[in-house]
């Protein structure tokens, strides 16, 4: 059988279930046609374990009866009409709800728990079924054939509303499953995993390495994980596996962010998570309770799920939202805190819109994360648009070859004009907002990209009124915020900045009254023996100006260097109640600088020595992660802000050039553009 003549079969199939009053939208027939085709293979299979239980001279028993096994009630000529109706609603799927004895029959039964479309004509039905027995699932070139055509089959219902939250398109699975890079002996999960893209792919990434009868074995039952709260699509995603090669795939029907992952137990986490979760939705209060960080957002919920399921070691890719990467409520700032600082995030890959086309204006990112320490720096990579065009599209879908470039530099670390590199002081620095836009963006100033710069410039302003309005949302409900009693910082304080000696300084920092770190500009003295040392984690301040925010915190390598000799150096200690950043906002808080003022000394030029700052008191924040939020807040409005001209200006530059380059005229019979004569 070609694939063509297997394409004409389930063509046929589902014209005739399109024309019955049962089964006329895609939903329907695609539940139809997914559990006939379940039990037609499933049958299939059963029958090669008889063989070859028969050559080895063993006994394998059936999980299902003879009587409901598909080569009986299929082919019984005399079944048919409303018998066949009968049979198929008050015999056959009940039996099938009830199987149990096994966690093999368990989960045959958990899929067809809520399986409840049946044709409405026994005659059409009688049809089908003998279209879809024609099918001989024994040769593997149908089972690659129907593999090509049952995600033909998805793809369509995308369409319909169904599957367009689980679809995603192949190129960015394969690459994902490719990068992370399952292996034989792990544990592959999706916790959403819909129509089980993520996990046949995983499966034929890793089908290859299977030699022997015991890895076939560990393969087809101990290898796919997944969970799927939709009855439709547990059971499309079990056929999509099966047809694949997976015999026994642990797929499990379950809401996963009903499962509390506060206390998750080791021997239920895995090595690698590969998912696409839904985005937007709202879960109630009862199902928050679940998570350590509580949030109506799903796709923060699963975050956190995959998070909690990663055993040590472990590695994750999953797709989510733009929103995740700087959004600043407590419960994103928090998440994402701890996503830095207790995983390695490796990679973040920022794809263009249009990418899913059931979500063609969502911006997406793929994000690799591995349970083995914390995040020293992540590779950032762009994936560019289509040339010439704003976004991917259905007519024109994102393609494996543009997608090279990301596995070039996330696994073997070759990089192009589309990659780079942000440290971890540079993260911590924007107050672990991720949402770090392509740095040669502004460079790029062709009349082809003027649409995709000025889309970028909108999302950009979009972005910053969004975390403007969290301030705004702040700065109404400070209550949020609470403040416990002030105490002096003194047993919190320990003065550092070694002095140079003999060293000979190799770079000389300057502090502004504005807060800021940069080389300084003037001649230092001819004697440097008296110079700081300023090191990451490190506090410095000017004496004589603190009082008006001459105050910074060295947060990375490329900040150290050599400091005045008259400048004071310290950091907190780590038993500190409340971390550097908490500590630099209030010293250059209104009420912080007045507490400076309070705490120098001298009659005409008051100076802020060691034990003046020691004698400081700060109030304690009441509410740690509230206000770790809002502090990553005002550092990433900053942030935006800062970058904010540069993306204006290449915008704009590129509608500059658009404005004056040649016109093309839509073609009036078939919208496309062609060529301006003029």
């Amino acid at each position: 059988m070609t694939l063509s003549e297997l394409q004409a079969k389930i063509k046929s199939a589902s014209d005739k279930m399109r024309a019955d009053d049962n089964t006329k939208n895609a939903l329907k027939y695609l539940e139809q046609l997914t559990w006939l085709l379940f039990l037609k293979v499933f049958d299939s299979l059963e029958e090669n374990r008889e063989m070859v239980a028969e050559i080895d001279d063993t006994v394998y028993k059936p999980l299902i009866e003879d009587e409901y096994r598909w080569g009986t009630w299929a082919r019984d000529s005399k079944l048919s009409g409303d018998d066949l109706i009968d049979f198929v609603t008050d015999d056959l799927l009940p039996y099938l709800r009830e199987l149990s004895g096994s966690s093999r029959a368990e989960r045959f039964a958990a899929i067809f728990a809520e399986v409840r479309t049946v044709m409405k004509s026994g005659y059409s039905l009688k049809e089908v079924i003998a279209i879809v027995d024609s099918i001989d699932f024994h040769a593997l070139d149908n089972h690659h054939s129907m593999s090509v055509i049952y995600e033909w089959l998805l793809a369509q219902t995308a369409d319909a509303g169904w599957s367009g939250e689980f679809y995603t398109p192949r190129p960015v699975v394969e690459t994902m499953v490719r990068c992370v890079n399952p292996k034989l002996g792990e544990k592959v999960y999706d916790p959403c995993c819909g129509s089980a893209g993520f996990l046949v792919a995983s499966a034929e990434h890793i089908a290859p390495s299977t030699k022997t009868t015991e890895q076939r074995e560990q393969f087809n039952s101990g290898t796919i994980y997944g969970q799927e709260s939709g009855e439709i699509a547990a059971l499309v995603g079990t056929m999509n596996l099966i047809l694949h090669g997976v015999e026994d795939p642990q797929i499990i029907r379950r809401n996963t962010l009903e499962q509390d992952i506060r206390n998750v137990n080791p021997s239920d986490q895995v090595d690698v998570i590969l998912t696409n979760p839904p985005f937007g939705g709202n879960e109630n209060p009862q199902v928050q309770q679940n998570f350590p960080s509580k949030a109506a957002a799903t796709e923060l919920l699963f975050l956190q799920h995959c998070m909690a399921k990663l055993r040590d070691g472990g590695r994750s890719a999953i797709v989510l939202p733009d929103g995740i990467l700087y959004r600043t409520e407590t419960a994103f700032s928090t998440v994402r805190r701890r996503l830095i600082n207790e995983f390695n995030v490796t990679a973040i890959v920022r794809l263009p819109t249009g990418v899913f086309p059931a979500a063609a204006d969502i911006r997406t990112n793929l994000i690799f994360f591995a349970k083995s320490g914390r995040t020293e720096s992540i590779r950032y990579y762009q994936v560019p648009s289509p040339p010439g065009k704003r976004s991917y599209s259905k007519t024109n879908p994102l393609t494996r070859e543009v997608l090279k470039g990301v596995e070039h530099w996330l696994v073997a670390g070759e990089p192009d004009e589309y990659s780079w590199e942000v440290s971890y002081e540079t993260l911590v620095e924007s107050g672990f907002d991720l949402d770090i836009p392509w740095p040669n963006t502004s460079q790029v100033t062709g009349a082809e990209t003027a649409g995709e710069q000025l889309e970028e410039l909108q999302a950009r302003l979009s972005i910053l009124s969004e975390l403007t309005e969290t301030l705004v949302k702040a700065h109404a409900e400070l209550h949020d915020y609470p403040l416990q009693e002030a105490i002096p910082i003194g047993n919190f304080v320990v003065e550092t900045g070694v002095r140079a000696g003999g060293k000979t300084p190799d770079r000389f920092v300057g502090v502004s009254n504005s807060g800021g770190l940069a080389a300084f500009k003037g001649k230092p003295a001819s004697d440097t023996s008296r110079y700081r040392e300023l090191r990451p984690g490190d506090f410095v301040y000017n004496p004589m100006r603190v009082n008006v925010g001459s105050i910074a915190l060295c947060r990375r390598e490329e900040e150290a260097g050599w400091v005045s000799p008259d400048y004071a150096v310290f950091r907190l200690t780590e038993d500190a109640p409340f971390d550097a950043e908490y500590l630099l906002m209030y010293l250059k808080s209104e009420q912080g600088r007045a507490e400076i003022e309070r705490q120098s000394r001298g009659a005409v030029r008051r100076r802020l020595y060691i034990d003046g700052l020691q004698r400081v008191t700060v109030p304690l924040p009441g509410d740690a992660e509230a206000w770790s939020a809002l502090i990553s807040s005002f550092a990433s409005v900053r942030r935006h802000l800062r970058e904010l001209p540069v993306t204006s200006v290449g915008a704009l530059a590129a509608f500059e050039a658009a404005v004056f380059s040649p016109r093309e005229e839509p073609d009036e019979r078939t919208g496309e553009a062609n060529p301006s004569l003029d």
